[in-house]
């Protein structure tokens, strides 16, 4: 993601926090920088900056979406990188819901703040849930859909994140896509559910695995069972109406690890 001003763009006052007279002039820059967004960066930014403040912690993108009118979860993130370009928002690439906003002093307070006129920071580093301790959930990130039966292009960017317990996912880069058919349904993982996935390069024979798959249409994901015989890789669905796969070509995104369903 880049963080660089679109050319011929003027200059934009970084807000930075500070003591003094750099207080003042950091919430100056904030509230300048505020004050000439368009109305739907403006409502983006606001319904970050409140879920923070009433919360504790960051919107999803679909939540974002659904609070500013934005159907989409890549118009959302767009506005996010907007956001980010002007120094309102900051966010960790490699922890897709940690996420700080910067705020002035007439903005709620998050879980940081100041007084006295300055800019100040509203973050928050890792998801909550009820009944787990702090630093045993992990943020999953659901980068798409992914085809068990009829493939699908898998989509790439993050549509929502999800806090799961680590004692259910392990440890490891996970990242989470919902399944779309059934021809995995002999191994209890049906359409419409989710699969989070440990990233990897390679796994052990009869194991559930995300594999990409290249064909004359691009490039898609589904989800088998490896198994590797007679020198070659197959990927194996867990339903007779459907034929393996040949896998010999086929890219091991990652393992299986949990499998998720919404009753």
């Amino acid at each position: 993601m880049s963080t660089t001003a679109e050319q011929g763009a003027s200059p934009t006052p970084t807000p930075r926090t500070g003591t003094g007279g750099s207080e003042a002039s950091g919430a100056a820059a904030v509230t300048e920088a505020v004050s000439g967004l368009d109305k739907r960066a403006r409502a983006v930014y606001e319904a970050v900056r409140g879920s923070i403040a009433t919360h504790g912690y960051p919107p999803s993108l679909r939540e974002i979406g659904e609070q500013v009118g934005l159907t989409s979860p890549s118009s959302v993130k767009h506005q996010l990188d907007k956001l980010e370009r002007l120094g309102l928002v900051r966010r960790d690439p490699h922890r897709p819901r940690a996420m700080e906003v910067v705020a002035t002093d007439s903005s709620p307070r998050g879980r940081t703040g100041s007084s006295g006129g300055t800019a100040h920071v509203s973050s928050v580093d890792s998801p909550s849930i009820p009944g787990v301790e702090d630093g045993d959930a992990v943020a999953v990130p659901l980068v798409g859909r992914i085809a068990a039966g009829t493939p699908i292009l898998a989509e790439q960017d993050i549509t929502d994140v999800m806090a799961l317990p680590r004692r259910l996912t392990g440890e490891g880069e996970l990242f989470m896509l919902e399944v779309h058919g059934d021809s995995m349904i002999e191994a209890a993982i049906c359409d419409g559910d989710w699969v989070v996935v440990r990233s990897q390069p390679d796994a052990a024979n009869g194991e559930v695995v995300a594999a990409m798959i290249e064909d004359v249409d691009g490039a898609s994901a589904t989800v088998k069972v490896l198994s590797r015989r007679d020198g070659h890789q197959w990927l194996l669905p867990r339903n007779s109406s459907y034929p393996p796969i040949d896998g010999d070509h086929a890219t091991i995104m990652g393992k299986v690890v949990t499998v998720l369903r919404s009753l």
